[in-house]
């Protein structure tokens, strides 16, 4: 089966259940929504990508036989995950007439935008150092640390404090800061943008925004729409999106006090942005299935109704330029 997103799921599934899971992940801003995932039931992914070392190219005289020449390219292995709850609500709950929703839709619900909280997260900041070892490794981690993961070094970009703050901005700090923006997708092997999407925080995409409409004319960013006919925001062909906040929807993914170098001190005013392209050939991933919610009814006892929600997948990058981070954006 050719991998799918979540959109492209969605509007093929007939499922009544996995429809409102899906969309529900989508509507919450799940950074699921933008990984291309195949169906594949297994829990360790082996490929190989060229970090290098690709076949010579010999340039010969006539009726000379060419040299046999062949690349050596770099084995890699990644692991699927496991998101696994059950969402149990009580008998006198689901019974009660005076009920205004399903509380088990209500708690589904509930949960699945915890779901998309959390995932994209784990997306950006998990590691295996301090993190949770339960679940997939962030790009934070994987960009730091190009080579044990497999990412160029020219692939984490110094923005050098590029200063963006109200007060301070210029025609020429903007022109410099699309400078890093066009390097950010030049690493990731699409210089136009196309197949890339770029994450930031909510207060770097208006400061974008405004700049945008202040020194490249009054548009700002360029407006297209999705396959649910939802408007979405580009720079060249690349999508732009908010990655939101953590579960306490308090503090951002990517946060605004990071220091220059890219750490994050908690007390400095500089931000990261980062890109990244899909594709089979890119970024990717794989699952056993859809994540599900399955309805296991009243459990024994006669107590508790229970819902069952099961997913198993991972990442899979089949090449060393599909991610890249600018850090040391001045915002504050």
């Amino acid at each position: 089966m050719a991998a799918l997103t979540l959109t492209q799921y969605l509007l093929m599934s007939n499922d009544p259940l996995i429809q409102a899971i899906v969309f529900s992940l989508i509507e919450n801003g799940s950074v699921m929504q933008d990984i291309p995932f195949k169906n594949k039931k297994t829990l360790i992914a082996n490929g190989t990508r060229f970090e290098g070392n690709l076949p010579t190219v010999d340039w010969v005289k006539l009726n000379t036989p060419g040299p046999t020449t062949s690349g050596t390219p770099t084995p890699f292995q990644e692991s699927a995950y496991l998101i696994r709850n059950n969402i149990d609500v009580d008998k006198a709950l689901v019974e009660d007439e005076n009920q205004i929703a399903d509380p088990r839709a209500v708690q589904l619900s509930a949960y699945l935008k915890s779901v998309a909280y959390d995932m994209n997260d784990k997306f950006i900041n998990n590691n295996h150092v301090d993190g949770n070892v339960d679940s997939l490794v962030g790009l934070k981690a994987r960009i730091d640390d190009g080579k044990k993961y497999g990412v160029r070094s020219e692939n984490k970009i110094a923005g050098g404090a590029v200063d963006l703050r109200l007060a301070n901005r210029t025609a020429k700090t903007f022109a410099q800061f699309l400078e890093l923006i066009d390097q950010l997708l030049w690493s990731v092997s699409s210089p136009d943008g196309t197949g890339v999407v770029i994450y930031l925080n909510d207060t770097m995409q208006r400061r974008w925004d405004s700049a945008a409409k202040e020194f490249a004319g009054n548009g700002g960013f360029s407006q297209g729409q999705d396959q649910l006919d939802r408007s979405i925001t580009r720079y060249k062909n690349a999508v732009i999106r908010d990655i939101g906040y953590k579960a306490d929807q308090a503090t951002k993914i990517i946060p605004i006090t990071e220091a220059a170098d890219g750490t994050d001190p908690g007390n400095s005013t500089h931000t990261s942005i980062y890109a990244v392209r899909y594709g089979e050939e890119y970024l990717g991933g794989w699952q056993y299935e859809p994540m599900m919610g399955k309805d296991l009814g009243l459990l024994e006892g006669g107590h508790v109704y229970r819902t069952n929600v099961d997913w198993v997948g991972g990442l899979y990058p089949a090449t060393n330029c599909c991610m890249a981070r600018l850090h040391g954006v001045r915002l504050a």
